[in-house]
């Protein structure tokens, strides 16, 4: 028998379009509007876009809301796509600086206006002249122009290349690069955690929280982080490697705080940038002892229990060797690796190889798995099985950084086996 996913995640690339990447960029960033050259609809997915982590983010005990900017549609319609609309986004332009003042301004173009061929970049120059403020028009074309990273990434090198400005560098700041789930997410709140122990301070994340008037004096940030997993995307790198190059920003590389033995070496590479590798091994003995001290708390209900791995998310977005030292640390007794039915072949073989590396327990396909699923006192997961009786944990999408990533996940782990019987579902990993 073949256990059954709730649902599957397995692609390696978005489907949204490049408007909402442009809006993205800048959403929080204080002093600007964003106009979509579009009709209306655009604008209420773009706006809905933020929900889903505003949620989280309440969840998590943050802050309820950041100021968003100001973003408004220039109202395309039916008869626009015959006569243009230029006209209409002119009109759009004026109600924006009447109405909501900008220091800056973006215009994105949606499908409907590159497929109508509307010459945005002329009105987003005859902007800038009559009303003195930066105008960046971004003509991408919605789909035309690519997808969501497409958008948020060639907006990000449009403002790096026209604001930013060689600095004098402020000792102990730090700039985060990336979002996350933004300044309240748990990814950014560790990091400024660990790095507070190193004397440093973080003074701002790029891109989509920075305000206008400071988009200048960013390069003056002597260190810069990146907020991001393994395989993260090349848009991120790339901007990183730019603002290293050009504006001498230190960047510790491609090495995330993520799961135990990830994060000790991020640490290892701050002490190693200020040259006080001592400081460093004694931050690790201190977060050590921490994990150890919660650990023990919970040893006496977590000890020789039966835990399966599930695997259903592409390699690009998954790396199994920190689930695998979670269960190890609790010591509970990791019996198989399922790899879903939904994996491509040459998945599959990425993950027997990645899992090898960290322990020899056998490695089932899905349709092999479903007596070892069921004997498992919890089934750490990917993917939601329906027709299983083991107490399901979900392995985040977003991973959790950092010791206080660490302790969230085995907490949860020690909370789902002290739930009565098989009540309560599927449980994920909380604040």
């Amino acid at each position: 028998m073949e256990p059954k996913t709730k649902w599957l995640i397995s692609k390696n690339r978005s489907c949204s379009c490049t408007m909402t990447g442009v809006w993205r960029a800048v959403a929080f960033c204080e002093g600007c509007a964003v106009i979509f050259h579009s009709p209306l609809g655009c604008v209420h997915v773009a706006d809905k876009l933020e929900l889903g982590s505003y949620y989280r983010i309440v969840a998590e005990g943050g802050r309820e809301r950041f100021d968003l900017v100001p973003l408004v549609s220039s109202n395309m319609r039916e008869k626009d796509t015959i006569f243009g609309a230029v006209n209409r986004l002119h009109q759009c332009i004026s109600f924006v600086m009447e109405n909501y003042k900008p220091k800056c301004l973006l215009i994105a173009t949606s499908c409907v206006a590159g497929v109508i061929g509307d010459d945005v970049e002329s009105e987003a120059e005859e902007a800038e002249m009559n009303y003195g403020i930066p105008v960046l028009c971004m003509p991408f074309g919605g789909f035309l122009g690519g997808e969501y990273s497409d958008g948020y990434y060639k907006t990000i090198d449009m403002i790096i290349h026209r604001f930013f400005k060689v600095q004098k560098k402020v000792k102990g700041t730090v700039l985060l690069l990336g979002d996350q789930m933004g300044p309240e997410g748990q990814y950014a709140k560790e990091v400024r955690r660990i790095l507070s122990l190193f004397g440093l301070t973080v003074k701002w994340q790029f891109p989509a929280y920075v305000p206008f008037d400071e988009w200048s004096t960013l390069p003056s940030a002597e260190l810069m982080v990146l907020l991001g997993r393994s395989g993260e995307s090349e848009g991120l790198i790339r901007t990183a490697e730019m603002l290293e190059e050009e504006y001498h920003i230190h960047n510790l590389g491609f090495i995330y705080p993520i799961g135990w033995e990830n994060t000790c070496a991020w640490i290892r590479k701050i002490a190693e940038w200020q040259g006080n590798l001592p400081l460093g091994e004694k931050i690790i003995d201190e977060e050590e002892k921490r994990l150890t001290e919660y650990v023990k708390t919970i040893l006496h209900v977590t000890e020789g229990k039966i835990a399966s791995i599930g695997i259903g998310r592409g390699p690009i977005w998954y790396d199994p060797g920190d689930t695998i030292r979670s269960v190890s640390r609790l010591h509970m007794k990791l019996q198989c690796v399922i790899l879903y039915d939904n994996l491509s072949d040459k998945e599959k073989e990425i993950y027997r190889e990645r899992i090898r590396k960290y322990t020899d327990v056998p490695i089932l396909d899905g349709k092999d798995s479903q007596m070892m699923m069921d004997n498992s006192d919890l089934l750490l997961t990917t993917n939601e099985i329906v027709n299983t009786k083991a107490k399901q944990f979900f392995i985040p999408m977003v991973p959790l950084a950092g010791t206080t990533g660490e302790i969230v996940t085995l907490r949860t782990l020690y909370r789902l086996l002290c739930r009565y019987g098989n009540k309560g579902g599927i449980a994920y990993a909380t604040v």
